[in-house]
């Protein structure tokens, strides 16, 4: 049996719940909670869909760190040394640590507000993405080979098209704790991504560098690597904040 500690929330409500689910070999986290929703309390709230790290909405805070339960292994995570220091840095409740060492601790993703236990209301998340514009204005009449891209250039921005939107970057974010209205790691990647790709017309790119000039844009980042740490699809937000900032200095 294993130990699995919830930060449960509803409305002002904030508290912890323990359960123990019978583990079976190959059992990912998500499997745990469908246990815990099936068997033990079927209250508990918390999102999925695809179940194949596709979709990113299991993101929640697995032992302190950002991750998607779907792609986390139990046998991985129980037995885990929490880190106090990475906890007092990201997390704003504390839970009661066990000395057991077959329990897992799962609580909503930081720096989003929480609707109800495991669920985040990913809006102002959403809200954030679309102010840098991700997408391309592309003219009716530009011609096909217009639009026909570098394949050195294309693997550099397939980088960061596996962004799946998960948030897990803007759960492990120091500078959006801080601050809510930093853009934060996922929208200054997919700028950056929109910023390579040659099919961008000039004046739409000079809107971006304005955007993103500022304390809530590149200038707002610890260059921590926490968001590069925990990207489940190897997305490197802070990479593409270090080119930007380089951009910006050369003007």
């Amino acid at each position: 049996m294993v130990k699995i500690t919830i930060g449960r929330h509803e409305g002002d409500r904030r508290w912890y719940d323990t359960f123990e689910v019978e583990e079976k070999p190959g059992m990912t986290l998500l499997e745990a909670l469908f246990y815990i929703q099936e068997r033990l309390d079927g209250g508990l709230c918390f999102r999925y869909s695809c179940r194949g790290a596709v979709c990113g909405s299991c993101a929640m805070l697995i032992n302190r760190r950002p991750g998607l339960a779907c792609r986390t292994q139990l046998s991985d995570v129980k037995g885990e040394v929490i880190n106090e220091a990475h906890r007092d840095q990201i997390l704003l409740k504390k839970a009661p640590l066990d000395a057991n060492k077959e329990e897992v601790i799962v609580e909503p993703l930081p720096n989003l507000k929480v609707i109800k236990d495991l669920v985040v209301d990913m809006e102002h998340f959403y809200m954030l993405l679309d102010a840098v514009k991700p997408w391309i204005n592309i003219p009716d009449d530009r011609s096909h080979e217009e639009n026909i891209i570098d394949p050195h250039l294309q693997m550099q921005i397939e980088r960061y098209t596996n962004c799946i939107l998960c948030a897990t970057c803007h759960g492990s974010c120091p500078a959006a704790a801080r601050n809510s209205n930093y853009m934060g790691p996922a929208a200054l990647a997919k700028a950056w991504r929109f910023y390579l790709d040659p099919r961008s017309n000039k004046e739409d790119l000079a809107e971006l560098l304005t955007t993103i000039d500022s304390k809530e844009g590149i200038w707002g980042c610890d260059v921590v690597y926490n968001c590069v740490n925990v990207c489940p699809r190897k997305v490197p937000p802070t990479t593409a904040i270090l080119k930007f900032r380089d951009v910006l200095k050369k003007e």
